[in-house]
């Protein structure tokens, strides 16, 4: 039986579009960014990523865009970044989904970066055009195309060779976001409709 669902894709594929259509359809939607968000505001964590990363922290506060800035320059910062907090907020998401009595989503951007695939009874990539993805995030960051380009290289790549495999993966459905935010939903209500 399905329980346990993730939403993954690239950076500006439209994840968080195709959590809301979800929510809208009365499931109850968990995001890694929201419990990363909240990781923020504990002492604990802060402590973790000074001791990591203190040309970011000021005052008890992390500078998201100074580590965002420092992050995808450096690869090995990234890595690093992602071992401290993949752990936490991975616990954190599957307390949360655990307590859920029905089926529940996930949006997971790192999901296969992190190989937690395992965790989950089905995964829905949203994929959608890269020239789409790059001016999203554009205007949505405000980034320069060559910063948009980094953090698209920076993630899994889902045309890459070890794509292929996973992506054929029998729990593995790929909802296609290249048209409007209508068709979106209607990709996500008729997998609903035939998988739940």
């Amino acid at each position: 039986m399905i329980k346990k669902i993730a939403i993954t894709g690239g950076i500006g594929s439209g994840k968080s579009l195709a959590r809301k259509y979800i929510q809208e359809k009365g499931f109850p939607v968990f995001s890694c960014d929201e419990i990363y968000k909240e990781l923020l505001k504990t002492k604990e964590f802060f402590i973790k990523i000074f001791a990591a990363f203190p040309n970011v922290c000021k005052d008890g506060q992390v500078d998201k865009r100074a580590l965002a800035k420092e992050i995808f320059s450096d690869e090995s910062k990234r890595q690093k970044l992602n071992s401290i907090t993949h752990p936490l907020i991975m616990e954190r998401l599957m307390e949360l989904m655990n307590e859920a009595k029905c089926v529940v989503f996930a949006e997971v951007p790192l999901l296969f970066e992190g190989n937690f695939e395992g965790l989950f009874d089905a995964i829905l990539v949203i994929r959608r055009p890269i020239a789409d993805r790059i001016q999203s995030i554009q205007s949505r960051d405000g980034l320069s195309l060559e910063e948009a380009q980094r953090r698209i290289a920076s993630q899994y790549n889902y045309d890459g060779e070890g794509a292929k495999e996973k992506l054929n993966a029998p729990n593995v459905f790929l909802i296609p976001n290249d048209k409007t935010k209508n068709d979106l939903k209607k990709e996500i209500e008729n997998w609903i409709k035939n998988y739940l």
